[in-house]
């Protein structure tokens, strides 16, 4: 009996630990051209696949960070901040990530971060708990994603919804496509914040299926 139990309780576990599935380009787009996703959700996700910055770095990220003229925009990213010696970021912005910055800053809601949206109602203890009443939390981000890429129906051919990618592996593909357009590891290690390049080709790791790579060999014997 005791080893029936251990043995379901390791393929309870097993089911436990089976990780979410990678985001594809093709999923991503349905997302972003569905009516249903909200206009600051399509930037955010645009905003997390081309700077490859955290959730919780995308929502707290303010407008003041961004300098046009010079074409950049300032970044600490929150995990490094444990490192020996935290990450401050200054990048270059790209066509697309610009432009992207762009529509953020022309956001008519008089916010100070790049991603913010107008509440439906405005409750004491809802303001209270945000840095700003514009603010969208990490942790309504993640539900935002979640209920957008449903109602896009992006990801439905898995059925389990657990098993579906959020808004965390935007990162990983994003990071994948920068490998895809010829970009260095310790470029696309130094946007992602990442301490080690291994951590780096785990994240672009599992986008494309696997190359069969053939091995020549020779069967020289004689009988």
């Amino acid at each position: 009996m005791a080893e029936r139990n251990c043995a379901e309780l390791t393929l309870q576990k097993k089911e436990q630990e089976k990780v979410r599935q990678r985001h594809t380009v093709e999923g991503v787009q349905k997302i972003l051209d569905a009516e249903t996703t909200p206009a600051w959700l399509k930037r955010a996700i645009r905003l997390a696949l081309l700077s490859l910055q955290r959730r919780e770095d995308l929502v707290t990220w303010e407008r003041a960070a961004v300098d046009m003229s010079r074409n950049v925009i300032r970044v600490s990213p929150g995990k490094t901040e444990n490192y020996g010696t935290p990450i401050h970021l200054e990048i270059e912005m790209g066509a697309d990530l610009r432009a992207v910055v762009q529509e953020c800053l022309k956001e008519p809601i008089a916010s100070p971060y790049l991603i913010c949206y107008q509440p439906k109602a405005r409750k004491r203890e809802q303001i209270e708990a945000k840095l700003h009443w514009s603010a969208v939390t990490d942790d309504y981000l993640t539900k935002e994603f979640r209920k957008a890429r449903d109602l896009a129906k992006a990801y439905d051919h898995i059925e389990n919804p657990k098993a579906r990618p959020t808004m965390h592996e935007l990162r990983a593909l994003g990071s994948w496509l920068y490998e895809q357009q010829g970009f260095s590891t310790e470029y696309v290690q130094a946007l992602l914040g990442h301490a080690t390049p291994e951590m780096t080709a785990y994240y672009q790791d599992g986008h494309a299926q696997k190359e069969v790579i053939y091995q020549h060999v020779q069967a020289g014997l004689k009988l």
